[in-house]
């Protein structure tokens, strides 16, 4: 009987040991959630999101979204913004992260994302923000209670969420 209670005492140890053992994931975004969303400070929300580019998720809000920032820096016209991901996308892309000390991949992951978001700051309050452009340009963003970003585009200007798999504005 020693033995087993023994036997049991060592495996009960062995498991405690072993749930210690395993550090804890931090939370973070994933795009399978569908959509940019983020939770607690509002600031870090991108950084853990993407990737997308000319050949991963390259049609979406998302994509629209990436487009204003790239207009509201200089790299793109007002017209360019059409939801694809395409070769002057990639282009622009691959400027504007070479211009901020990043691997100009085209590829729009947590790095690229995380400095993009440097660029944000409230809007008269809670879940609302806008994105400061280098230039003279600026565009708005929302976050929801649930964490969902979200944007107005189109002549509409109807708010839409930040999903990576549908292209729902008016100029898609």
């Amino acid at each position: 009987m020693r033995t087993r209670t023994t036997a049991v005492a060592l495996t009960v140890a062995a498991a405690m040991l072993g749930v210690l053992a395993v550090p804890a994931a931090p939370a973070s975004a994933s795009v399978s959630q569908g959509y940019i969303k983020g939770s607690g400070d509002w600031r870090d929300d991108w950084g853990d999101e993407g990737p997308f580019s000319a050949s991963t998720r390259s049609y979406s809000n998302v994509v629209a979204m990436w487009q204003m920032i790239l207009w509201a820096d200089g790299y793109l016209t007002r017209s360019d913004v059409d939801c694809r991901f395409g070769p002057q996308t990639t282009a622009a892309t691959k400027r504007w992260q070479s211009a901020r000390g990043l691997v100009a991949d085209g590829v729009v992951g947590a790095k690229t994302l995380s400095r993009a978001a440097t660029r944000l700051d409230v809007y008269e309050g809670e879940g609302w923000y806008y994105y400061d452009g280098a230039g003279s340009n600026l565009f708005y963003v929302g976050r929801q209670a649930d964490g969902r970003w979200d944007m107005p585009l189109g002549p509409d200007q109807e708010w839409e969420l930040l999903s990576y798999t549908s292209a729902t504005f008016d100029v898609c």
